[in-house]
């Protein structure tokens, strides 16, 4: 995930601390609906600017000063997960190292019975984080364990909804992106699409929405 500097923040004012996932994500929707009168603005860079200023900004001014960094982050992450006209926005102002397909449709898989059932009996992958970084899976018992560069982890666990569709649920994380990004009980779809050299073609759809990510899920 990437980061947008919060340097302005500094110049926010205080008042009192409280935030609930029901008041972030209120937000974080205004924010969004926000973002889509903006369209007249053609440059990126000024787009978040406005955004940040007329909406994000007054709603932060509303915090004790040492609690509006972490009121930012929160709001700024499930921006990015609720939103993706922001997500859009973050990967032109800063494009990931590999480029992210995003589709309206439910993909449908080429794996057949036999290639899906290979997939089941993998527990080891490892992904391309948008810095190019990699993030280290284990897969098994119906735990997903990510562990980051950092030595950080996120703990989910998963369920198969198909042969080709499983189900991860958040439970935990110590890293700072997918515990602002990531709350308790979200669900998170997959399809094993594809099988390459040396990855899958998975698709990843946050439940709720109606837009599926493509990514490269690697394996030895």
């Amino acid at each position: 995930m990437k980061k947008i500097a919060f340097l302005l923040l500094l110049f926010i004012s205080n008042f009192t601390f409280s935030q609930t996932p029901k008041e972030i994500d209120s937000v974080s929707m205004e924010l969004c609906d926000y973002l889509k009168t903006l369209s007249n603005i053609k440059n990126d860079t000024l787009k978040i600017t406005t955004l940040y200023q007329d909406k994000l900004y007054p709603y932060l001014g509303t915090f004790e000063e040492s609690k509006i960094d972490a009121a930012g982050q929160r709001v700024y992450y499930r921006l990015q997960r609720n939103c993706v006209g922001f997500r859009e926005l973050l990967d032109r102002l800063e494009p990931p190292k590999e480029k992210i397909v995003r589709i309206t449709t439910k993909p449908v898989t080429k794996q057949n019975k036999k290639q899906l059932a290979e997939f089941k009996k993998r527990t080891q992958f490892k992904y391309k984080e948008f810095d190019g970084s990699d993030t280290y899976v284990e897969m098994k018992d119906n735990k997903w364990t990510d562990t980051f560069t950092n030595n950080t982890y996120s703990k989910l666990t998963y369920k198969w909804l198909s042969d080709d569709e499983f189900q991860l649920t958040f439970i935990e994380s110590n890293n700072e992106t997918r515990s602002n990004f990531s709350f308790e009980g979200d669900k998170f779809n997959y399809i094993v699409l594809d099988i390459k050299d040396d990855h899958y073609l998975v698709s990843v759809n946050i439940e709720g929405q109606n837009i599926y990510e493509e990514f490269k899920l690697f394996f030895e």
